[in-house]
């Protein structure tokens, strides 16, 4: 029989040792949530930047080479806004849980803060290793992700750098994956960029063009020129596109190629947009007061403001305040954006908007990656052919053929088709032999200040119709290889 006092004594130690250990890991739970940041379990800021210099330290010793990967959500501030932070959490801890399965140690994985993560690769043999490795996170992130009843793609771009090569420190380090970072979000996203010397010299001057054109925005230091569209064969005027353009005090001229994509990526779209829009019905405003009925003009509307929730009712209210018809206006989105990008709400709008009278148009038609078939279930009136399939079909048999049986499919959905790019009489001839509705460049016309327009439209409307005529008439006498 045992003694009950030994008995106690036995297992009063053993309590004393299942104390310590539940308090040693308590405390190992207690450091590593003061090194996690709470939402995805991964190291904060200030935790991967102190654990990065000493994995840096330990790499120099070494002689190794390390790589830092900087991630970004494509569209993720968006998808915020239209979705709800609720959505917006549950795809940033799925990210999270992806990387994590795919980054081990001893390599390190944080959180930057917002849609932007980190990944230190701590001994990568050069850069075409470093940039298969961060394919294959892009690739492990890229899903079709189901928060409840919503599915939303969720999509990635990176940069990548180099220790030692692209900088000393963690801090050089993050700050030139930025750069490489924003490299690939403007090429499109869905990729990844190698960070360059140049791309330090591109951000200041980003910075600086952003800064100045957030100035403008709240000037409203811009200007509209309008560029014609045409009937073929007659050259009678259609319709004309809106586009804004920038003269910067400092900077000069600056292109919409450069400015639009800031505008962006900074959030001040919304804010120009609203100024095109506005000062396009206030024009018409303007011609209607004093009787003049001018064709339509098209604005663009970018994939960010499309896939708002206020994107109908703001073209609406708009076009109610200026009282003008909603058959005024026509909205024009680019293929590329609309078919890699297009979401559920994007659809709807512009089926609102169609609804509501106002037209539509897919712009670059031939760029994206499209089949003829999509077009039956797009809610859109017009189809414009992009310019590099207007200079190609005079030189290939092939995107001939291609082109013409896109205007026939087009014709066959009840859809008008506008040439683009129209740069030789030559090209306008072809486009009209292959049964383009219209035509646009700068055969045509340039684009032009609103008084100018004005000039062409009453010219036009003074004489019974446009007597030039259009190439040499004889399509057939071009080569086509």
């Amino acid at each position: 029989m045992s003694d009950p006092v030994s008995a106690g004594e036995e297992r009063e130690p053993r309590r004393e040792v299942e104390a310590a250990a539940e308090l040693q890991r308590a405390q190992q739970d207690l450091q590593r949530l003061a090194i996690m940041e709470p939402l995805t379990r991964l190291l904060h800021r200030q935790a991967f930047d102190e654990r990065g210099q000493q994995a840096l330290a330990d790499a120099s010793a070494g002689s190794r080479q390390c790589a830092l990967v900087v991630i970004g959500l494509d569209g993720f501030r968006l998808l915020n806004e239209v979705y709800g932070q609720r959505v917006g959490d549950r795809i940033l801890q799925g990210v999270a849980a992806r990387l994590r399965n795919f980054v081990r140690e001893p390599n390190l994985l944080g959180r930057r803060g917002g849609d932007e993560f980190a990944a230190l690769l701590t001994d990568t043999a050069d850069a075409d290793t470093a940039m298969h490795a961060t394919r294959e996170m892009l690739a492990a992130i890229q899903r079709l992700e189901r928060v409840g009843n919503i599915e939303v793609q969720v999509d990635a771009s990176a940069g990548v750098v180099l220790f030692p090569a692209d900088g000393g420190d963690i801090d050089s380090l993050v700050e030139a994956g930025d750069a490489a970072l924003a490299r690939a979000k403007r090429e499109g996203g869905q990729r990844c960029a190698r960070f360059s010397p140049d791309l330090g010299r591109a951000k200041d001057l980003r910075i600086r063009l952003e800064q100045r054109l957030r100035r403008a925005c709240e000037a409203r230091d811009f200007r509209l020129f309008y560029q014609p569209q045409v009937s073929l064969p007659d050259r009678r005027l259609v319709g004309a596109e809106a586009l804004v353009r920038w003269n910067d005090a400092e900077l000069g001229d600056i292109s919409p190629a450069e400015f639009i994509p800031i505008a962006e990526a900074s959030g001040l779209i919304d804010g120009l947009s609203d100024w095109v829009l506005r000062e396009v019905c206030r024009q018409r405003q303007m011609w209607r007061q004093v009787g003049l009925d001018l064709p339509p003009v098209a604005i663009n509307l970018s994939g960010v403001q499309l896939r708002s929730p206020g994107c109908v009712r703001s073209v609406l209210e708009t076009i109610d305040e200026f009282q003008i018809s909603p058959e005024e206006l026509e909205v024009e989105i680019t293929e590329t954006w609309f078919l890699d990008s297009s979401s559920p709400l994007a659809q709807e709008n512009l089926q609102r908007l169609k609804m509501a009278g106002v037209r539509s148009a897919l712009d670059d038609f031939g760029v994206g990656s499209s089949s003829l078939a999509q077009l039956r279930d797009l809610p859109i009136h017009r189809l414009k052919i992009d310019r590099s399939f207007t200079v190609e079909c005079m030189r290939n048999a092939r995107t001939l053929t291609i082109v013409k049986a896109v205007i026939d499919m087009a014709h066959n959905l009840g859809l008008t088709v506008t040439a683009e790019g129209i740069e030789t009489a030559d090209q306008e001839a072809w486009m009209h032999h292959l049964g383009c509705d219209s035509a646009q460049g700068f055969h045509i016309a340039r684009p032009m200040p609103a008084e100018d327009f004005l000039r062409r439209y009453l010219a036009e409307r003074a004489r019974p119709a446009a007597s030039r005529p259009i190439g040499d008439g004889n399509p057939g006498a071009h080569s086509v290889q």
